[in-house]
C-alpha cells in the first residue's frame, strides 16, 4: 500500500470533522486538504512513515507557514512603499 493511499485514508478518518464546520470554515478546510494533497502528497509518500498522521499535520503546518510568509512579505512591501510609514511597524515585521 502506498503512502499516498495512507494519506487518502488519513484524510478519510477526518470525514466527520467537516460536517461540524460552518460554510466558510468548510471552504477553508477543503482548500487546505486540496493543497496538502496537491503540494505535499509526494513528500508524504516519501516520508517512509507507516501512518500518515504525522506527515499530514506537518503538511498542514507547511501550508499555514507558506501563507504566513506570503502575508508578511506583502505587508513588508506595503509598509515600505507607504509614503508615511511608522518605523515601529517595520520592526514588528523583523522575524
Amino acid at each position: 500500500m502506498s503512502e499516498q493511499n495512507l494519506l487518502d485514508e488519513e484524510i478519510e478518518t477526518w470525514k466527520g470533522f467537516p460536517w461540524a464546520l460552518r460554510k466558510d470554515d468548510l471552504e477553508l478546510w477543503n482548500g487546505m486538504i486540496k493543497e496538502v494533497m496537491d503540494d505535499f502528497g509526494e513528500a508524504v509518500e516519501k516520508s517512509g512513515k507507516t501512518f500518515a498522521t504525522g506527515p499530514f499535520f506537518m503538511s498542514l503546518l507547511l501550508v499555514q507557514q507558506r501563507m504566513i510568509s506570503r502575508l508578511v512579505q506583502e505587508l513588508r512591501k506595503t509598509v515600505v512603499e507607504t509614503p508615511r510609514f511608522d518605523a515601529e511597524a517595520t520592526t514588528l515585521l523583523d522575524f
